[in-house]
């Protein structure tokens, strides 16, 4: 894909990067080739890092970053 990030929608890069995430989690993280299970410490630690996400406590806006590196 050639497409630049100027030309698509913020959900459009939130699901792409959520995809290489999930692709990256599942490469690092498998147990077998056909099977996914992520480890119980692992779950904690996501969940918790959403939760900071959520309540702004982590986490830096899209917006906040194209305005700081000048891409907006």
């Amino acid at each position: 894909m050639d497409t630049k990030v100027s030309q698509i929608t913020v959900k459009e890069l939130r699901e792409m990067i959520g995809e290489v995430v999930e692709e990256k989690l599942r490469a690092v993280f498998h147990d077998r080739e056909d099977e996914f299970e992520l480890k119980d410490d692992l779950i904690h630690l996501l969940e918790n890092q959403q939760a900071e996400v959520d309540a702004g406590e982590r986490g830096e806006a899209l917006e906040d970053v194209t305005s700081r590196l000048g891409l907006n």
